[in-house]
């Protein structure tokens, strides 16, 4: 099961007793999702398609307990999704959708018997509306990403100010949304960890919530120790670059002119150098008598490399 799915499935199950939040919740399924059709005789049909089974089922039960309206379901294998179920749902007969869509305030007839649709603002005057439409719009038209891929949430619909109109509402909640248009659609989708979290959490899906953080968590941990890793291996690969090239000018001198033509402190040096091609410079300094330091020891085999460069170029 997808996680798409797994977050419909879940917030399919929650309850709504309030007719406001019903009302809400149905009026971001058809904006979003609905396709309204006028036929010869004046009546306006409506339908609905889903791959999710819970998603159709709290429609059929919205339609029938809250509106007294018996819609149609047929069940089909979709061509375009793989082989997918497919769930229409079709609101037909005499006034149904302008029943439907009166009833619910979600639709008004202007005298040209053209539909015209209610800004989101007037139907959402509490918390718990505004939370029934988001997630209405997340259930007919939504998707998210398994949070182990990537962090991807989007919403869908053809129509631009139904879109801008959400994500306006998403980012009053202080959800970073933005929009795109793919295709002959327009696209409400946020990519922000936090803002996706914050997402599931309005729309009441606790349970995918926390299969999302404990993921985020494990993702966050895991690029923290690639971080590490990648950085102590760049210092690794530093460290034995830079004695090769000690050890590369030290045997040059001693090979082309001895090792007492260094001065005193820089012999002891080279020696323990030679003898500990890799340690680090804190634990060669311990070996000196009197101790020298990491930066001492670092500045005195710099030295070295000074003296073998300047060698180099005047015996070519």
């Amino acid at each position: 099961m997808s996680f798409s799915s797994q977050v419909k499935n879940e917030i399919s199950k929650i309850p709504l007793s309030d007719n406001c939040c019903i009302l809400c919740e149905v009026s971001a399924v058809l904006r979003m999702g609905g396709h309204f059709h006028k036929q010869e005789n004046g009546y306006i049909t409506s339908s609905i398609s889903t791959e999710n089974a819970s998603f159709a089922r709290r429609m059929i039960t919205h339609m029938v307990h809250n509106f007294t309206l018996h819609p149609s379901l047929l069940v089909n294998k979709s061509k375009k999704l793989k082989g997918h179920t497919l769930y229409s749902l079709d609101i037909k007969g005499a006034h149904a959708t302008e029943v439907a869509l009166g009833d619910t305030g979600l639709l008004q007839l202007t005298k040209e018997d053209k539909a015209v649709f209610l800004p989101p603002e007037e139907l959402m005057g509490k918390e718990c509306c505004l939370k029934s439409y988001i997630r209405g719009a997340f259930l007919v038209s939504g998707s998210i990403n398994h949070p182990e891929k990537s962090y991807h949430l989007e919403i869908t619909s053809s129509d631009l100010r139904e879109i801008n109109a959400l994500c306006k509402i998403l980012q009053e909640l202080d959800i970073k949304a933005k929009v795109i248009e793919r295709k002959s659609n327009y696209i409400c989708y946020v990519k922000e960890a936090e803002s996706i979290a914050d997402f599931l959490n309005i729309i009441g899906a606790h349970h995918a919530l926390m299969e999302f953080e404990n993921i985020r968590i494990v993702k966050g941990i895991r690029n923290d120790v690639n971080r590490i890793v990648n950085f102590e291996s760049a210092n690794l690969d530093k460290t034995v670059n830079a004695a090769s090239r000690q050890v590369a000018s030290i045997n040059y001198i001693i090979k082309n002119f001895g090792l007492k033509i260094m001065k005193k402190h820089l012999q002891d040096i080279a020696v323990l150098r030679l003898e500990n091609p890799y340690l680090p410079y804190t634990e060669l300094g311990q070996m000196l008598t009197p101790t020298l330091g990491k930066s001492g020891v670092n500045h005195r085999l710099k030295k070295i490399e000074q003296l073998a460069e300047q060698l180099r170029e005047y015996h070519g």
